[in-house]
């Protein structure tokens, strides 16, 4: 009988216990990204006679199975959808924790924090080149004029590839002399959209096959020979064509023969994409294509009823990130010579799949990461993690969002605030970039479901009901026992 208002007692101890886990878990069913606690029991020692001591609790554990993803439309939310758990650091003790709640915040130095003001930990992009007609080398106010933006994903890294230049449509002006490369203003703008196009297309490719053996690119290079010109033009009749390409460039004489000449190179330099000169003394028409790895077919060239001496020299395609700055670097020296400023960065992180990474602080100013002298950017992550910044039309890598798994989740120590720590039991923390999804401006809901939460509180309310009555069970019969010993 005794036993029994210890066994009736251990009952309403752990039915008080089931009491406080189930309505701590109702009341955090709006946390976001909180984990349910599980709670067991174990019956106690038995003693003779084969009956137990009653009920002693014997754990209580999160569970981990994930949770619900709501859109907030908020750019700073971030949800884990699959294995893993945010990594943040806390800069007052240097004291390192794991979490699900990705509801961030920039702070205002640019670092991005949790709700608590703790640093989210991840990879921060590094500038590889810049490409700068001058001593710049970030993105001003003054370039306005947009030439390229990519993100190329490769097997060791991904690179972000930004181009832009000052308003070379408005310091364009005449070039060269008539005979020598000579160009109009309109030509010299000309040529710029035209590299700028191939220089697209050709990062297109490159996103397309990101690991493709690098080869630079050449330029085609056409020498038409007229070894009499002087000889064959010499009257309003003589005439000197070809064709570029299904473009007829045709030049009947004019003043005299090396002024036909020149005249022909200048209309020749005019289209766009091409640059011509003229040697007077060996009779050589040089033309140049201006666009990296392109092949025009020279055709039909005459002076009046023959044919010059030939030669070509053609292009070599190229391919993958060298074939890119070629198309740059063609691209660089065109805009230069509108008399304007060019400017090309790469930057990027390193691939999650790197055999060691090195965390710290990400930032989110563009100023503070050297890309830009000024902050006006938008925030948008990938479903890796990687973080973007876009100003204008340009888009920019910013960093990536890392996150870690254990071997043992449960042994993970609750700190509160969905904080956990790393424990002996639950082993070190190990790179889970792999093995999850980042979901977009979302967050994790708690996994909490609140028609078992208030199941479980009606039957712990049972349960403290039953254990009652076996202590009043037992009293009475002690009672009885007092009264026959009367």
């Amino acid at each position: 009988m005794i036993s029994g208002l210890y066994n009736g007692l251990s009952g309403i101890y752990a039915s008080s216990s089931s009491v406080n886990v189930a309505s701590h878990n109702i009341s955090n069913v709006n946390t976001i990204a909180h984990k349910e606690d599980e709670i067991s029991f174990q019956d106690m020692v038995y003693k003779n006679g084969n009956y137990g001591k009653g009920v002693s609790e014997e754990t209580i554990e999160k569970t981990f199975r994930q949770g619900g993803i709501k859109d907030t439309d908020n750019p700073y939310d971030f949800a884990i959808e699959g294995k893993g758990f945010f990594i943040v650091n806390d800069t007052n003790n240097g004291e390192t924790y794991y979490t699900r709640a990705g509801n961030f915040t920039e702070s205002s130095d640019g670092t991005l924090v949790n709700s608590e003001g703790l640093v989210v930990q991840g990879v921060q992009t590094e500038i590889i080149s810049a490409t700068s007609s001058n001593d710049i080398v970030e993105f001003g106010d003054t370039y306005t004029k947009h030439l390229a933006s990519s993100i190329i994903t490769q097997e060791d890294r991904t690179i972000s590839i930004n181009a832009k230049a000052t308003d070379y449509t408005k310091t364009a002006t005449d070039v060269g002399v008539s005979g020598q490369n000579y160009k109009s203003a309109s030509s010299v703008v000309s040529d710029i959209e035209a590299l700028k196009t191939d220089y697209n297309n050709k990062l297109k490719l490159l996103e397309s096959n990101p690991n493709e053996v690098s080869v630079a690119s050449t330029n085609q290079q056409t020498n038409l020979t007229y070894e009499n010109y002087t000889g064959e033009l010499t009257n309003t009749n003589d005439v000197v064509e070809l064709y570029l390409g299904n473009q007829l460039v045709r030049q009947y004489f004019d003043t005299d023969a090396l002024t036909t000449m020149n005249k022909l190179s200048d209309k020749i330099s005019d289209l766009q994409g091409y640059s011509s000169s003229f040697n007077s003394t060996t009779g050589m028409l040089t033309i140049d294509n201006l666009i990296p790895g392109d092949n025009t077919k020279v055709a039909s060239p005459t002076i009046n009823s023959s044919a010059p001496l030939i030669e070509i020299t053609d292009a070599v395609e190229g391919s993958g990130l060298a074939m890119v700055e070629s198309a740059r670097d063609a691209l660089n020296s065109a805009v230069q010579l509108a008399n304007a400023q060019f400017l090309d960065i790469q930057n990027g992180i390193p691939a999650p799949n790197q055999a060691s990474l090195s965390l710290g602080d990400i930032n989110l100013k563009i100023t503070n990461l050297g890309l830009a002298s000024y902050n006006d950017t938008s925030l948008s992550v990938g479903n890796d993690g990687i973080l973007y910044l876009t100003q204008g039309t340009n888009t920019y890598i910013a960093g990536r969002v890392s996150t870690a798994y254990f071997p043992d989740e449960q042994s993970l120590k609750a700190e509160g605030s969905n904080l956990y720590s790393q424990t002996t039991a639950s082993g070190e923390a190990k790179n889970a970039d792999l093995l999850n999804e980042m979901v977009a401006s979302s967050v994790e809901v708690s996994n909490i479901s609140v028609s078992t939460g208030l199941q479980k509180l009606l039957i712990a309310q049972r349960a403290f009901e039953a254990n009652s009555k076996s202590i009043t069970t037992s009293d009475d019969f002690l009672k009885t026992a007092i009264a026959l010993m009367r």
